[in-house]
Formats: structure tokens, sequence, C-alpha cells
């Protein structure tokens, strides 16, 4: 309705999916990055999550894209099936023929044959399943069977299930356990920052050849903020708003007419209940409001700020050095994947950053440790109120919230985010969440960035405190001791049978084999071996299982 007016022969925010408008964040880029990864591993299962219109579908597609010619790609997109279902649907996608009546057997079969005959021609079988949170357990059961058929050496069949935070509730299930504990590659894919924003709303634009500059910087921040950096809500926001600035005759749309925009787009989206929830997907599902966590866009080091550009436009240029107090050197890595522009794009001019302030103003940011507990909910999947960002909420989902003391060599063992406060010389206190370990730096979520100091840094503003989220065994946080018996003394001598290489049991009293065994497992671990389950052993065992959740080492997950 209004392409005439802009000069456009094209609406540069649809919503249908066009290779077109492909905008790859760097978020975007990192979850590809560990999609790819994790199909030429030997693992069996990927797993992508992510909010309503934060760009699932859209690294799905960046995937199928990049895959080599010898992949045969199934795809899911409807997973509302049967087991029987699902497997029929498999063999229709990768032209399996089979009779109308067809068992459980012979689907199973003619997939095995098919999967045999891929892998003798030198291809690779993948599965992708789109929407995998209406998947019933039986059926992800029936897809963890169908990654059983193997050779020595490889997986005949590779699965990626896509789907909204509730998939990783989902995979919590007791039943699926062994599913997840197959989940070789995880990504949880979160919202787009408000630098992020601007150059999305510009890339789209620049798309479709528009002259003119329609939503300067300070309405691409109006909308990030409205719209949470939800790319879907944006393209609808920014859509009404070159409507409405067609309608009042002006090729640049001012505040009046973003806000107008933003209040007939998000008035039936945003929920009214004021209370702690789960990033649940659906229209109606609020996501999590935090400007630049978990970006790869700003990285502050060595007193280095670096502000760098996306896919298509080149990084900002970086301001020189400004003090030995600020983080060691962490240079930011090359773009995992690059998009052909398929217009000329500008070089935007270099930017000088007041590091030494900008550092200030992020621990002036960081003082409140309720923020960095919503930060360290948001991680797990979860969206808190500040009043709820606190260890007694951890109960209401099913988590359990740890404290104490602890080296950065048992934290890497652990392998979760944990909230660590630091301290700089005669300031007050500031908390960051340790976001990844790296091999020569650690990643911090620190107020509304994510920054990447060294070791050293790091340990001299640390008193090894911590806090931290984990999912203990059966929902039960206490220890598990010596003449204890029932369900958690199964798991226990189960798991530590499974990790140990030892014969599988269902014995449920503590008893001395069972102590032993434990012993031994501390011992390795480099744990007290007391023969005691206490949280920290038990955290170590959900690290060694590479149960669901957020690690701090990617390579892990």
């Amino acid at each position: 309705m209004y392409k005439d007016f802009f000069g456009i022969g094209e609406s540069p925010f649809s919503i249908v999916p066009s290779a077109r408008f492909l905008y790859l964040s760097e978020r975007h880029r990192e979850a590809l990055t560990h999609m790819l990864a994790s199909l030429s591993g030997g693992g069996g299962f990927g797993l992508l999550t992510g909010e309503v219109g934060t760009g699932k579908t859209t690294v799905l597609r960046a995937l199928v894209a990049r895959l080599p010619q010898e992949t045969q790609v199934a795809i899911i997109l409807n997973p509302a099936l049967s087991a029987h279902d699902l497997l029929a649907t498999i063999c229709d996608e990768l032209g399996v023929c089979y009779p109308d009546d067809a068992s459980y057997k012979v689907l199973t079969d003619r997939i095995y044959q098919h999967l045999l005959a891929n892998h003798s021609e030198g291809k690779q079988t993948l599965l992708l399943v789109d929407e995998a949170q209406h998947l019933m357990p039986d059926v992800l059961e029936q897809l963890r069977l169908l990654t059983n058929l193997e050779t020595d050496s490889r997986k005949l069949l590779k699965v990626v299930l896509v789907g909204q935070p509730e998939l990783q509730q989902l995979l919590q299930q007791e039943r699926l356990r062994q599913l997840a504990q197959r989940i070789t590659s995880r990504y949880h894919l979160l919202p787009l920052t408000a630098e992020e924003v601007d150059e999305y709303i510009n890339y789209r634009l620049r798309a479709v050849d528009c002259l003119y500059a329609v939503f300067d910087p300070a309405m691409t921040r109006q909308i990030a903020k409205a719209t949470n950096g939800i790319p879907r809500l944006i393209n609808l926001v920014c859509d009404k708003a070159m409507l409405l600035a067609c309608q009042q005759a002006t090729h640049q749309v001012n505040k009046a007419i973003v806000s107008q925009a933003c209040e007939e787009v998000l008035s039936w989206q945003l929920p009214t209940a004021d209370r702690m929830k789960v990033n649940t997907g659906g229209s109606g599902s609020r996501v999590a409001t935090w400007g630049g966590a978990l970006i790869l866009g700003g990285v502050l080091s060595a007193g280095l700020w670096y502000w760098q550009g996306q896919s298509l436009v080149s990084p900002v240029a970086v301001a020189p050095a400004v003090s030995e107090a600020q983080p060691s050197v962490a240079q930011p890595e090359p773009a995992a994947v690059a998009v052909a522009p398929q217009v000329q794009v500008a070089k935007p001019e270099p930017v000088v950053l007041d590091l030494a302030a900008k550092w200030q103003q992020l621990m002036e940011q960081s003082r409140s440790e309720r923020k960095a507990m919503q930060t360290l909910y948001r991680l797990w999947g979860y969206e808190t109120h500040l009043n709820q960002a606190n260890c007694e909420t951890s109960q209401r989902v099913e988590l359990s919230c740890h404290q104490g003391k602890i080296s950065l060599e048992q934290l890497s063992i652990i392998n979760r985010p944990v909230i660590v406060p630091l301290q700089e010389a005669g300031k007050p206190l500031f908390y960051a969440v340790v976001y990844a370990l790296g091999q020569d730096s650690v990643e911090l979520l620190l107020g509304e960035e994510r920054i990447a100091v060294s070791y050293d840094w790091l340990e001299q503003r640390w008193q090894q405190e911590y806090t931290l989220l984990w999912r203990p065994p059966l929902g039960d946080k206490t220890t598990i001791r010596y003449g204890q018996q029932g369900p958690r003394v199964v798991w226990l001598n189960q798991q530590l049978s499974l990790l140990l290489g030892e014969k599988i049991t269902r014995d449920d009293r503590f008893d001395q084999v069972l102590l032993d065994k434990l012993r031994r497992f501390q011992r390795a671990q480099d744990l007290s071996a007391d023969g005691i389950a206490g949280p920290r052993t038990l955290m170590v065992i959900d690290s060694a299982l590479n149960l669901p959740g957020p690690t701090l080492q990617p390579e892990r997950s």
C-alpha cells in the first residue's frame, strides 16, 4: 500500500520468510555454527530453542543452504504426529516406498535400508524437526531409537530439533533422559540487541533499494525497546509505521508514528499478568528484555571497546586502549557465516567510544545482584520480575539455587553459568554472570553487554564466591548417603555405573558397593572422596551426563 510512495517494488518488512531478506545476527551465526558442528561430529541430536519470532526458522533455512551436496535432508514442519505417523512421514520425506498397512517394524526396516544405502554412497542423512515442542514423549523416544541405527564409526541418521523454550522443559522428563544425553549441541536463541535492530531494519530497507532514511537511530531504539528485539514483531511494527508515514505524507517516521504503530501492533501481543513465568510460545508470551545479553556485538577487552557490525556491514573502527585497569585483550572471532549482499553497502563512519566511561557505566549498571539473577534465570529459559529474581523462586521452576566458594577449575567441571561478585579497588561490589570459559579468556554478562576478560583479570577481582542454578535429580537437592534407599539411590547407582563403564543395575539401597563406586568417581573428579552425594557431587554428575541446560563450554553442549 505504501510501495509507490517510498519508491520500492516490494514490502521490506513482510513476515513471509524470503532468502532475499536473510539477516543473520551474531547470535544467529553462532547458533548456525553450533548446529553445523553437531552434524560434523559423531552425535545424534542437535537442539535449537528460542522464543516465538526470534529467527529459529531463519537459522534452519541457513543451515539447509550450507549443508554439503551429499546430504539428504528430511524436514518435518508439523510434528503433531503419532510415532507411527512420524515413521511414515520420514519415509515420505526420504522418498522411501512402503505398503499402506506397514507396521512399525516394516517402516523402521525400510528407513534403515535407505540410511545404509545413503551411507554406502557417501551421503549423510539429516532429519530437521521444526516446532518440536509439540512432539509427544513417545514420538521423541521413537526418534531416539532411530538414531540407534549406526555403523561401527558413525550414526546413520542425525536429527536437529527446533522449538520454543518449553522444548527444554519437555526434555527434562525422566522417560526422555536417554535422548537428552544424546544431544551433543544446544543453543538458545535470544532476541536482537538495540544495535542489531538498527542494522536489521536498515538492511531490509537496503534490500529493496529504498532511497529514504525512513527510520533514524532514535526510532530504531524505540522499536527495539517496544518489541524486545523480536524480529517478527519488528517487521510488523515497521510495516505499520511505514503505512502511517505514507498516510501522513512523510518519508521519515517520527516518535509519534512509531508509538502509534507499536500501540496498534503490540497491544494485543503483550501479557498483562504480573508474575514470573516460563518463556512459553504463542503470540501472548513476552520474551526476555535484556539489551545486549548473549551477543558478540560488543566486547570490552584490554581497554578496547569493540562494536562489531553484522554480516553485511564492515566493523566500526576500534577506539585506542585507555587503561590497564580494563579487562585484557580478547580479539573478537571472525563471523562464522558470511551472507552475500544483494546490493552495495556503504561502510559506516568510524565511531570513537569513551571506553573508560563505558566501563564505569557497566559497573554501575551491575550493582544489583537481583539483575544478575534475572540474567541467570533467562539463561535457563525463564523470565522473572526483579522482585522475584532470587534463590527462593528456583523451587517454583524445578531448579535449585546453590551458593558457596569455588575455583575456576572446579567451575569448569560443573560447567554451569554462575553469578560472581566482583570488586574494583576502593569501589562497591558489582555482579557478573560467568557465561563461557575459553582457553585464554572468560566471557561475562555484565550490565547489558557480553565482555571477554583474562583469567588473571577475573581472579584479581573475585573472591571465589558464586551463585548458580542447577536441576537436581528427581527434583530433590538433598544429599544421598550410605544406608538410604529409594528412587534417588537407584538413579545415583545407574548414573555412576554409566559414567564408570560398569554394568547398570536397579539396586535401590546405598550399600558398600555403591559407596566404593561413588568414592572412585569423586576421586576421579578431584572432589572430596567422602562417599556422600552432596550438591557439589550431584552437580558434577549432572555435568558429566551432559544433561540439558546452559553450559560454560559450548563444545561440551
